[in-house]
C-alpha cells in the first residue's frame, strides 16, 4: 500500500480553498461511483448518470458480482484503485491523503484534484455534452437531445456546498463543524433512481440517501450513523 500526503496551501488566494474542496469531493464521489452491473434499473441509472459527467464513462469490475464503475479522464475506478481523505486546517490550508496499491495511480489522481483543466463537471444536458466530448458507447443510452441535467446533481452540489460550509465553522464553538476533521467518501452506490453515499468522518461512517424522486425533506436522509456534522450536512441541504 503507497501513502502520500500532500499539503496545499492558499494562504495568498485564500478563496480558492473552497474550489479546491468543492472539486476534490467532486472527483472522490466519481472514483467511488458504483452500480451491479445485472439490476438493469441501477445499471441504466447509473449509465444516465456518468453520461452527464464531461470525460466520463464506464466499465465493468469483476468482484464477486460484477460492478460498473466510472471510467474519468481515461482512469478507471474501482474501490480499491485509490482512497483518499482530506482535512481543512484552516481557512486557506487542506491536508489530502491518498492510498492506493499503485504508486502511479496516486500521482495521476492528485494531478485530477490539482489541475484546473480536470476541475469535475457534472449535470451537463445532452446539448452541452454533444458539443463537448461524445458520449462512449458504454454511455450512449440517452440519444435525445433535449433530455435535462438529473435532478440528482443539484443534490450533490449541495452536499459538496454544505461540506464545505462546515469545513469553515470554528470547531471551538460548533459541534457542526468539519474543520481539522479527515473527511472521506467510502462508496456511492447507484440504485433505480437514488444514490447511498458513504462518507466517513474521523473514521466514522455514515451514510446518507439522496434520492430525487422523493419529497419528504427534499430526499435527503441520513439512514446510518450519528456524527453531529453529517446531521448538519442533511439539516443544510433539507434548507436551500
Amino acid at each position: 500500500m503507497v501513502i502520500q500526503e500532500v499539503s496545499y496551501n492558499f494562504e495568498e488566494f485564500p478563496k480558492y480553498a473552497d474550489d479546491f474542496i468543492r472539486d476534490l469531493l467532486r472527483l472522490m464521489i466519481i472514483s467511488k461511483m458504483n452500480s451491479p452491473l445485472k439490476k438493469i434499473a441501477a445499471k441504466n441509472y447509473f449509465l444516465h448518470l456518468v453520461d452527464q459527467i464531461e470525460g466520463c464513462g464506464a466499465h465493468v469490475v469483476k468482484y464477486g458480482q460484477p460492478l460498473l464503475y466510472a471510467i474519468y479522464h481515461g482512469i478507471e475506478f474501482t474501490d480499491q484503485k485509490v482512497t483518499s481523505q482530506f482535512v481543512r486546517i484552516n481557512d486557506h490550508v487542506i491536508d489530502v491523503t491518498m492510498k492506493s496499491v499503485f504508486a502511479d495511480f496516486i500521482k495521476t489522481f492528485d494531478n485530477l484534484a490539482s489541475m484546473s483543466q480536470s476541475k469535475v463537471k457534472w449535470g451537463i444536458e445532452k446539448t452541452q455534452v454533444a458539443s463537448g466530448i461524445e458520449p462512449t458507447s458504454q454511455t450512449s443510452i440517452n440519444t435525445n437531445s433535449e433530455f435535462k441535467a438529473d435532478p440528482l446533481y443539484a443534490m450533490l452540489d449541495s452536499f459538496v456546498d454544505s461540506v464545505n460550509r462546515l469545513t469553515l465553522l470554528d470547531p471551538t464553538s460548533s459541534q457542526d463543524s468539519l474543520m481539522s476533521k479527515k473527511f472521506g467518501v467510502k462508496n456511492a452506490i447507484i440504485t433505480r433512481k437514488s444514490m447511498h453515499l458513504e462518507i466517513l468522518i474521523n473514521g466514522e461512517l455514515n451514510i446518507l440517501e439522496l434520492n430525487p424522486t422523493k419529497r419528504k425533506n427534499r430526499g435527503i436522509e441520513l439512514i446510518f450513523g450519528k456524527s453531529q456534522a453529517a446531521k448538519a450536512i442533511v439539516v443544510l441541504m433539507s434548507n436551500r
